[in-house]
């Protein structure tokens, strides 16, 4: 995804960060883990800042968001517990479920489908009558916008079949916002906040290497599982701290995303993925489906009408040579084939960033075109779309 923002190359962003490096004598390295001599002043600073600014009891930094996801779902799920996420969820926290003390109790629903969700839920409860009495948690494990196929997770319906089936103090709803944070609501505090749902999701996950251009992560949750987490995930005991040149570049990055500018950025990243959008379906029009496809777009429930992902992935069987046409144009372009994703589903999946025109959004769309042309014109004897088919 990189950064839809375009903040990593912001003249202004790099301007206030070496700034900040100049003021301080705090540049290199930490010291240790966050339990010993990494835990420094200004990693807990920026806790509190973050903490108030995504507006959660409390935040915990973390290296990644690999780390997080593990650290979250190695940890927190106990024996008698269960977690039900959706199939798509990230790899990193389905290798922290691994894990767990509730590794025997894994229940996967159908991607972004509520009534796969519901089935699924029903069926924990019977299996697991102590969670249906109360004395035990369900974990409930989703993203906001889904990389691969750039849809959204239906959170307000997610939550709503989450507070009518599972007894109340039983459930927890996790949502990892690595592709949603920065991009979405007023200050760019992700989906869960633009939706007006941080009372009801109890653990966030914000990652800073893609829309905030910088590195690490920060696990937005209560005091109590905050402190279970520091003292019982091991990818967080035993991971030096992240180093004060990194902490700089956060308080520089979230200052930016926060401010007047960074929301002209969102502005514009919004307006520029519905003009992809809009004129990419028009063009596509031209072209077999079995050569280039979009998905279906869907709009769930309780979302403002017409919000747009950056992310747009374009179905063809013909990936590698859409690919390396688009290279010698001088795209960073890379193919998405069989078996990173199902047989049949292999696709280019295209990110607009904020600081994109019109024209080069055009200029892509016309090169897409041509390559279909070129691609329909090649012989059946040697037509890579009909020897896959």
């Amino acid at each position: 995804m990189s950064s839809p923002l375009h903040a990593a190359i912001e003249k202004a962003i790099l301007g206030h960060f070496l700034d900040k490096l100049s003021q301080t004598n705090l540049v290199l390295g930490s010291g240790g883990s966050r339990l010993t001599s990494g835990n420094c002043r200004p990693h807990v600073e920026l806790e509190a800042e973050m903490k108030d600014y995504f507006r959660y009891p409390a935040a915990l930094l973390c290296n990644s968001g690999f780390e997080a996801n593990v650290s979250f779902f190695h940890s927190v799920p106990q024996s008698g517990d269960a977690v039900i996420f959706d199939e798509y969820l990230h790899a990193s926290a389905r290798d922290g479920m691994a894990a767990s003390r509730a590794n025997r109790a894994l229940y996967p629903f159908t991607h972004n489908s509520v009534s796969s969700l519901r089935e699924c839920i029903v069926n924990v409860l019977q299996r697991h009558p102590n969670i249906a009495a109360g004395k035990g948690t369900v974990y409930v494990g989703v993203e906001s916008l889904y990389s691969m196929d750039g849809d959204f997770a239906p959170l307000p319906q997610i939550v709503q079949v989450v507070e009518e089936l599972i007894p109340k103090g039983s459930a927890h709803i996790f949502v990892d916002e690595a592709h949603s944070t920065g991009i979405y609501e007023r200050d760019g505090r992700g989906l869960v906040a633009l939706l007006g749902l941080e009372d009801k999701v109890d653990t966030v996950l914000h990652t800073f290497g893609k829309a905030r251009a910088a590195f690490g992560a920060a696990l937005l949750t209560s005091h109590l599982i905050k402190t279970y987490i520091i003292n019982y995930a091991r990818p967080h005991i035993y991971t030096t701290s992240l180093p004060h040149a990194d902490i700089l570049a956060l308080n520089t990055t979230f200052d930016y995303i926060s401010s007047p500018a960074g929301a002209e950025l969102r502005e514009r990243l919004q307006r520029l993925s519905k003009y992809f959008s809009r004129r990419l379906t028009e063009a596509l029009k031209q072209v077999p489906a079995e050569l280039l496809a979009l998905p279906v777009e869907v709009q769930h429930p309780g979302f403002p009408v017409g919000l747009a992902s950056p992310m747009h992935p374009i179905l063809t069987p013909a990936p590698v040579s859409l690919q390396n046409y688009l290279r010698k144009l001088g795209y960073s372009a890379r193919a998405i084939p069989y078996p990173v994703v199902p047989k049949g589903q292999e696709r280019m999946r295209v990110t607009v960033h904020a600081r994109n025109s019109e024209k080069e959004v055009d200029e892509f769309i016309v090169h897409l075109l041509n390559w279909a042309k070129t691609m329909q014109a090649v012989s059946p004897a040697t037509n890579e779309v009909q020897a896959k088919l």
